[in-house]
């Protein structure tokens, strides 16, 4: 049988306390997660978190039903708490050589306690897919609102071959407590599909509300490291069927003192990803839009970087997020309608956060403001269309658009 090849991902974090902890090995002991690749459908990247120090942990893999499987030693790595949260260790596996389209059964294990067999399967050759998008999941109770909003949209969109954060996963992204409470929310869709995680300003702030560097969502998400130099975890890009996604950092503001040419240095990375893909699609995501406030049209700096790298590569979609509301433009090119523009979705909130003041911009077509109830998007890709729906939490739709080539 194929050899499967582990690199081992060092991840630097603080721990996540008992929340994500479960009472028995055999019943999802350890916290789950599966984390996006540049190649789904011949790599898988898969984390595990547990409390019991000082022992070794394992991932053991075979295609289903097999008999033949492979046991691979993790590295494990034991972290503390910087804000009295419990400590933990984690242990992360990026496995190659998959066969695409291919039914895969995996346990893993520390020590003597192993876990129950568990299934994913990788990308097929086929180009057709749908993924689940969420805009902001920050909240004060996230078993609510990002719980159920996560929740519900897999049960209704089971097929889903993976799903994307749009950043302020958190509102605070130095506090152990919220990320242990987000990841718990979601726990079944780690397990089930990988994420694709966009960073948020919420991110990069310190436990009293200043300006830090997001170790924690550094160490959470092992994303590709094909990133700009340097910033090889804060942006990335990754394919799936005949899109190619490309994921950037906004945080110029918060991150200005580590990184001040932050978005230069995007930039020139950005030109160099859109232009070396074969890939029929091209979508990015970011958190923050690329238009001044208040929205009377003009381009603020993010705007200014990437805008007319997006106009030159003719990338079809944009995801942003941070302001709360969803809206969609017409597609936009130089800064005007052209229907071989780009479209620009804001994809509104999945958390419990509301902004009853966000803006409307003069180019959107559609405009909504989810202050009843969070929201989510489902978007469809083959070779000949992207579809893009938005539905309300209760499954009532808000929007869909559909773009062809």
């Amino acid at each position: 049988m194929k050899k499967y090849i582990l690199s081992f991902i060092f991840i630097s974090i603080v721990a996540i306390s008992a929340i994500f902890v479960s009472k028995s090995f055999n019943s999802d002991m350890a916290q789950i997660m599966h984390v996006v690749t540049a190649d789904m459908k011949h790599e898988r990247t898969i984390s595990w978190k547990t409390s019991n120090f000082g022992n070794p942990g394992s991932l053991e893999i075979r295609p289903k039903q097999s008999n033949n499987s492979t046991k691979i030693n993790a590295e494990a790595v034991e972290l503390p708490s910087d804000n009295g949260g419990k400590r933990f260790m984690l242990y992360t596996a990026h496995i190659t050589n998959l066969t695409a389209g291919t039914e895969y059964e995996y346990r893993v294990s520390v020590g003597k306690r192993q876990s129950v067999w568990k299934e994913f399967k990788t990308e097929p050759e086929a180009t057709a897919f749908k993924t689940l998008v969420f805009g902001d999941s920050q909240s004060a109770d996230y078993s609510k609102d990002w719980a159920k909003t996560a929740q519900i949209a897999w049960a209704n969109n089971p097929d889903a071959a993976f799903f994307i954060n749009m950043g302020d996963l958190v509102d605070n992204g130095q506090d152990d407590w919220q990320w242990n409470a987000w990841f718990d929310g979601a726990a079944k869709l780690f397990e089930a599909m990988p994420i694709a995680p966009v960073m948020g300003n919420h991110e990069a702030y310190s436990l009293d509300w200043k300006m830090a560097l997001p170790n924690y969502y550094l160490s959470f998400f092992a994303v590709p490291g094909n990133g700009p130099a340097g910033l090889e975890r804060y942006a990335y890009s990754y394919d799936y069927g005949d899109v190619h996604f490309t994921v950037l950092n906004t945080q110029l503001n918060e991150l200005h003192d580590w990184y001040p040419d932050l978005l230069e240095q995007q930039k020139k990375w950005l030109a160099n990803d859109l232009a070396q893909t074969q890939k029929r699609w091209k979508v990015v995501l970011m958190h923050r839009g690329i238009w001044a406030h208040p929205f009377t049209g003009p381009l603020d700096e993010i705007g200014k970087a990437f805008a007319p790298v997006f106009d030159t590569y003719h990338v079809d979609l944009v995801f942003t997020a941070h302001v709360h509301s969803y809206a969609r433009t017409a597609a936009l090119k130089n800064g005007r309608r052209d229907p071989a523009g780009t479209i620009y979705i804001t994809t509104g909130r999945s958390g419990e956060k509301v902004w009853d003041k966000s803006p409307q911009k003069p180019m959107d077509e559609v405009y909504y403001n989810p202050l009843d109830m969070p929201n989510y998007l489902v978007l469809e890709a083959s070779h000949d269309f992207i579809k893009v729906a938005a539905f309300k939490q209760n499954g009532e739709l808000i929007d869909q658009t559909e773009i062809k080539k």
